[in-house]
């Protein structure tokens, strides 16, 4: 049997323990197994508006807000019945009418003979929780938003269609950018400065994020501004950094490499601001590494002069370009995709087409990658110089002679064969005929001072009524065009010598141009003439 003081400890523990209950901050409410209240604290009403003789003997369902999926209800009911505790969220209704949100613990209590006989629950209000989480989400949701629409924007200022230009069979172009964020600082672009030069440029901003794809965008506005009438990849990005360093508080910076190719002639300029060296994949196997740097990165200083590399390349072969998300990528073990790993993928299979060759890179660098989180934007550019088909619309005569001045009616002869295949008519022969002699009789006559043979190269392009002649030497560098145009209206005896064959080849042709790469030694001079 219990003693005096056993009851009277037990009496002052229940005491204890109903006191506590009455003072708790949280509403605490007891029921029998049918859910009529039997007990309810101070708190309980606080919360609810209900006083403890309005609540006591009625149905806890006058709580019920009526938002709950019944089922919400019958899983609560199978839990605690079954003498588990249950835990959950739920939306109730004040005595006012008004919602709240409240995170209510329900834990069955058993008698004597173990048999549920009551439940208590404990009620927390999370209403100015659950209404600061929605501020946040939906902000969230309102930044993401905006971040989609920015990264629409920039999608949109890349060339996304492909085959980007589908009437010509000089050119295959394809390039693919995965951001690593909705948007990043990788970019590319490519395009035609004129119907034979050919632009193209890759670039990796610093940081990431919207500031980031601000800076992309000026500095590829002002890449493509700059290269409208300039061939020279070094003046363009000295000009660029010099506009770029100028306001940049933020101290960002962007690698740039940006390359212009002649589809005429084979030749590319190209400058390395700072960017990974692209690779040459060259027709019928091998891999050549463009490793030269021509200047620190864009925007770091201002008043850099960049330098540039001129190469000609043969058709066939092709030019991969990338950003430092490919070689950079990382595994689940932390370990860099590699510049190595990347070679040997090159070197390990002929190249079939630009589409072909980005999505083997890019598809490798996810594989390598194995669900490891994306760290930086991906990008790879390929460039395909092809060859001339059989039945292409773009017709060429490459051909070359040596610096004897008998050998000029050679040349006039294969032309007159070409002009022949393609309908010219005389008077254009005749005209492009005085124009070869005026040229080449120049260069034989005074580019060369030594004795020894050196050879000429000339190359015609045809296409939509329009040849395109390019003479390319080794001679001393002159510029043919420079000379004042003699005044014809004086008499001969009044006149300064020279200067009027150069005079009547401006007459006879609609444009032409002239310029010295140092690179390769070579005077490059072409003129263009609509049939």
């Amino acid at each position: 049997m219990r003693t005096l003081r056993d009851r009277y400890s037990t009496n002052e523990q229940l005491r204890a323990q109903a006191a506590a209950m009455r003072s708790a901050a949280n509403g605490i409410i007891i029921t029998d197994i049918n859910g009529i209240v039997k007990w309810v604290n101070p708190a309980f009403t606080n919360l609810t508006g209900y006083e403890f003789n309005e609540i006591i003997g009625h149905s806890l369902k006058i709580l019920n807000s009526g938002s709950q999926d019944p089922n919400f209800f019958r899983d609560m009911w199978a839990k605690i019945l079954s003498g588990e505790v249950w835990q959950d969220e739920v939306v109730n209704r004040r005595k006012d009418g008004s919602l709240y949100t409240e995170e209510m613990t329900i834990t069955p209590i058993r008698d004597r003979k173990g048999k549920i006989s009551q439940f208590v629950a404990i009620k927390h209000d999370i209403s100015e929780r659950k209404r600061l989480e929605q501020i946040v989400r939906s902000a969230h949701e309102r930044m993401e938003g905006e971040l989609n629409v920015a990264r629409d924007i920039q999608m949109s200022m890349l060339p996304l269609k492909f085959p980007a230009f589908p009437d010509r069979e000089d050119i295959d172009v394809y390039a693919k950018l995965i951001a690593a964020r909705e948007v990043g600082g990788d970019f590319y672009d490519f395009y035609f400065i004129d119907e034979e030069n050919f632009c193209f440029v890759i670039g990796d901003v610093s940081g990431k994020g919207v500031p980031a794809a601000l800076f992309m965008a000026v500095t590829k506005a002002l890449i493509k501004a700059s290269s409208t009438n300039e061939m020279s990849t070094a003046r363009i990005l000295s000009h660029v950094n010099n506009e770029i360093s100028r306001d940049n508080d933020n101290n960002m910076f962007i690698t740039v490499f940006i390359g212009i190719l002649n589809t005429t002639t084979g030749y590319l300029v190209y400058t390395n601001a700072g960017h990974n060296p692209p690779y040459i994949l060259k027709k019928g196997g091998g891999v050549v590494k463009l490793p030269e740097l021509h200047g620190l990165v864009i925007g770091a200083f201002p008043g850099i002069e960049y330098k540039e590399t001129v190469i000609q390349i043969n058709r066939g072969d092709a030019v991969f370009t990338y950003t430092d998300g490919v070689t950079e990528a990382q595994n689940v073990e932390g370990k860099l995709y590699s510049d190595n790993r990347l070679l040997k993928l090159l070197e390990k299979e002929l190249f079939d087409n630009c589409k072909v060759q980005v999505d083997r890179v890019l598809n490798d660098v996810i594989s390598y990658e194995d669900g490891a989180i994306q760290a930086d934007d991906i990008t790879a550019l390929s460039l395909h110089f092809r060859e001339q088909t059989a039945d292409s619309v773009v017709d060429y005569l490459f051909t070359s002679i040596t610096n004897d001045l008998g050998n000029i009616g050679k040349l006039t002869d294969k032309f007159e064969e070409f002009a022949v295949k393609h309908d010219i008519p005389a008077e254009i022969k005749q005209k492009i005929n005085i124009v070869f002699d005026e040229l080449l009789s120049n260069t034989i006559s005074y580019a060369y001072p030594d004795k020894f043979v050196h050879e000429i190269e000339i190359k015609i392009r045809f296409y939509k009524e329009k040849l395109i002649v390019t003479i390319m030497d080794d001679g001393s560098p002159y510029n043919p065009f420079d000379r004042t145009s003699p005044d014809i209206t004086l008499g001969f005896e009044d006149r300064e010598i020279g200067g009027l064959g150069v005079h009547i080849v401006k007459l006879l042709v609609d444009e032409y141009s002239y310029e010295y790469k140092k690179q390769v030694k070579k005077n490059i001079t072409t003129f263009k003439k609509h049939i």
